[in-house]
């Protein structure tokens, strides 16, 4: 991508634009049992097929090209395979210049470090001079997603709180299929 936001990288992990050869591996992770569980709230479908995974990827660049929230794909920087995304979204005004941010890992990925590094990568972007000028990101998770509250620690983000019964999440023993989850709030401030 050539005229949207100039991205961070690291010698390891390039945050980037989706691409069509990204559609297999990101539906086998939005897929995943974990992530159906315990990081997709239980109103947000997920993908049926890589086509509805492409489907989207206009919307996704285009919104990355004019600088709006969403999602950008985690990379890595030595033969630029998909292992997963970090999004951002602003659930308040924009005045607020608040993020809230999210992360899917590909399975076959997870353990190594993607996620923090990638959350880093994205804060970084975020809170800097060549992104959007957000003063504030956060990051919730599940309370039962001990792996969530490390790597938002790990990417810099500091134990705020616990919000109760705040996220609706996919459970097929729970009456309707969905139970709430008492979620752990993370954040970081920067100096504006």
């Amino acid at each position: 991508m050539t005229d949207g936001p100039m991205l961070p990288s690291s010698p390891f992990l390039a945050l980037r634009e989706a691409r069509d050869s990204d559609a297999e591996r990101w539906l086998e992770a939005a897929r995943d049992p974990v992530q159906l569980s315990l990081g997709l709230p239980a109103f947000v479908e997920p993908p049926a097929d890589t086509a509805a995974v492409l489907a989207r990827f206009g919307d996704l660049n285009a919104a990355l090209a004019e600088g709006r929230p969403g999602p950008l794909v985690v990379a890595d920087a030595h033969d630029d395979r998909f292992l997963g995304t970090v999004s951002w979204r602003q659930d308040v005004p924009p005045p607020f210049a608040t993020a809230d941010l999210g992360y899917l890992v590909h399975p076959a990925e997870r353990g190594r470090g993607v996620a923090a590094a990638a959350i880093g990568l994205l804060v970084d972007w975020l809170t800097g001079p060549d992104g959007p000028g957000m003063v504030r990101v956060q990051l919730d998770h599940s309370t039962e997603n001990p792996a969530s509250c490390r790597v938002a620690e790990r990417a810099g983000l500091e134990r705020e709180g616990v919000r109760r019964s705040y996220l609706p999440l996919r459970d097929p023993a729970a009456p309707g299929g969905v139970r709430r989850h008492d979620v752990c709030l993370h954040g970081l401030v920067t100096g504006g």
